[in-house]
């Protein structure tokens, strides 16, 4: 093969190449435009659950199994979004001094908003401190594990949430709660993308599509930091999200 012959290889890989690249950003684009298509009816239902609920004569149990769903709907297409902006790199971190006892309230009053039941079934336990973070992904963050643990959760027994130093450079979150726990052989897989897709007791019982965990993975490593997760020895799971105080890597994926 001479040299020509040979360029002209590369420049065929080169063209697959590209032409994969533009089918892949296509894509990506398409699950975007998609999931805010679906948002806005999403956003409208919730207001007419608003409605609902000032309503005499509503039926309670209803209307809370309809703004549940709806909920969990929403939180899926958020996170289509946030894994379609990852891949596409336009995620961008504004890092910003945030407080833990400000973070508790945006908490409770996020749960609150989501299932006026979710606040009394969450502990928090926080020092009161400072970390440098994109407070909006943060919040993603523990949102994800809180409802994540909620859904699992002993239904007579509270989830707890930790936030503690760990040395002086980190911060420790841990999430814990008294569900079922989690069998070995899923641990090294439930922060993959679609893990709900694997056929197992745990997937069958709870539907979704498994992105939450893989959304909550990413958003940890943007901040270099780690998260992992470990039986509760009293039943259930512990999850554990270890953040350096001081932010360290670039502002943009």
């Amino acid at each position: 093969m001479d040299d020509a012959q040979a360029g002209g290889g590369d420049n065929h890989h080169l063209d697959d190449y590209e032409r994969l690249k533009r089918l892949e950003e296509a894509k990506t684009n398409f699950l975007i435009v998609t999931a805010h298509e679906l948002r806005t009816p999403l956003t409208l239902i919730k207001g007419y659950l608003e409605l609902l609920k000032e309503r005499d004569g509503s039926d309670d149990r209803i209307i809370r199994a309809i703004e549940d769903n709806t909920n969990d709907m929403i939180s899926v297409v958020d996170d289509i979004v946030t894994i379609a902006r990852m891949d596409l790199e336009e995620i961008e971190l504004k890092i910003e001094s945030v407080s833990t006892l400000e973070l508790l309230d945006e908490l409770i009053q996020r749960l609150e908003e989501m299932n006026e039941e979710w606040g009394d079934k969450v502990s928090f336990a926080m020092n009161d401190l400072r970390f440098e973070a994109d407070r909006r992904s943060i919040e993603k963050v523990l949102m994800n594990l809180l409802t994540n643990a909620l859904k699992y959760n002993s239904p007579d027994k509270k989830v707890e949430v930790k936030l503690e130093p760990d040395g002086p450079d980190h911060i420790l979150i841990t999430v814990k709660d008294n569900g079922e726990g989690i069998p070995d052989e899923l641990k090294g897989i439930i922060f993959d993308e679609f893990f709900q897709s694997v056929d197992s007791p745990l997937t069958r019982e709870h539907v979704g599509m498994g992105l939450g965990l893989s959304v909550t993975k990413r958003l940890v490593e943007l901040h270099r930091g780690d998260i992992w997760v470990e039986n509760n020895p009293e039943g259930g799971s512990i999850f554990y999200v270890r953040l350096p105080r001081r932010y360290c890597g670039d502002v943009r994926t």
